[in-house]
């Protein structure tokens, strides 16, 4: 048994909360979930994130109405956080976490990445697991705070029944009618 659940939710630490959410509300869709904005009056979120205390813009976005598998941007000012000097933007670095997404028009996520000028390292390209028959069209790139991002649009699930959907949002299957008992039938378990 697992001692936790599902991932609940990604955190990134943003350098321009405008510019995030052009990209994760505007070009991929995502809604906002709840935000809001935190000081001195909230120490413990400064303890949380080993920063001294100053200002925290939060937005929790979610796909649907699903609150698991959900993106917190955090933007912190007055300190501002020092940025990492990455060792490189034009591939994936040892130690480097990227977030997965299933769409079902990873064209679309491309075209809106282009308009926000994003680093695409990999534009929209098929992908080919053949012992599993899987054929998938995905494209990565880095959002604007420079985290790798993929995105994966299922084409061919083969035997790994993949889906361009979130699981939960599928709707459960309708529950058959009860029937009504004619009078005079036996009860289950009795003999006539």
């Amino acid at each position: 048994m697992s001692l936790v659940t599902p991932l609940k939710r990604t955190a990134i630490i943003v350098t321009d909360m405008k510019k995030s959410l052009r990209f994760y509300r505007d070009v991929l869709g995502l809604n906002v979930w709840v935000q809001g904005k935190m000081g001195k009056e909230v120490p413990a979120i400064f303890k949380l994130l080993g920063v001294p205390p100053g200002t925290v813009r939060w937005v929790i976005l979610q796909s649907d109405d699903v609150d698991w598998g959900m993106v917190g941007l955090f933007e912190l000012r007055r300190p501002s956080p020092p940025r990492l000097r990455q060792p490189s933007l034009a591939q994936a670095n040892a130690g480097e976490a990227c977030l997965v997404f299933h769409t079902p028009d990873v064209d679309a996520v491309h075209l809106g990445a282009k308009k926000l000028k994003l680093r695409i390292l990999c534009p929209p390209t098929l992908l080919e697991i053949a012992e599993r028959q899987v054929l998938s069209k995905e494209m990565t790139l880095r959002d604007p705070n420079g985290v790798l991002v993929n995105f994966i649009q299922n084409v061919q699930a083969g035997t790994m029944t993949l889906s361009n959907q979130f699981p939960g949002l599928q709707r459960p299957a309708r529950k058959p009618a009860l029937k009504t008992r004619r009078s005079g039938a036996s009860s289950p378990g009795r003999s006539g």
